[in-house]
């Protein structure tokens, strides 16, 4: 009897271990998520001014900011590639996480 009981009760700390890791991970893809919405905003941002203003620009002017843009754009593309990967590794996670803790109950 003692010997059931104590198995349930490490049964239910497994469990209870899994899920509070489950919720941290859901705070850490809330976050990330975030981030790419800031990053989302920003570039939306960036092409209001760049329509407002670079198509007067000319000359060195003109050919250093095509610089930065092309920089800033390879840049922005690498940050949402890695977003996604990060995204989807989390949900991975948290979906494994929740069969094992499924298994246990």
């Amino acid at each position: 009897m003692e010997l059931k009981l104590a198995e349930e009760l490490e049964r239910k700390a497994k469990r209870q271990k899994l899920l509070m890791k489950i919720h941290v991970l859901e705070g850490y893809r809330k976050n990330v998520r975030q981030a790419m919405e800031r990053l989302e905003d920003a570039k939306n941002l960036y092409r209001a001014a760049h329509g407002c203003h670079a198509p007067t620009w000319q000359g060195e002017t003109r050919q250093a900011y095509e610089q930065i843009a092309g920089d800033l754009k390879v840049e922005g593309n690498k940050s949402y590639t890695v977003g996604n990967d990060l995204m989807n590794a989390i949900t991975q996670e948290i979906r494994r996480l929740q069969d094992q803790a499924e298994a246990l109950r």
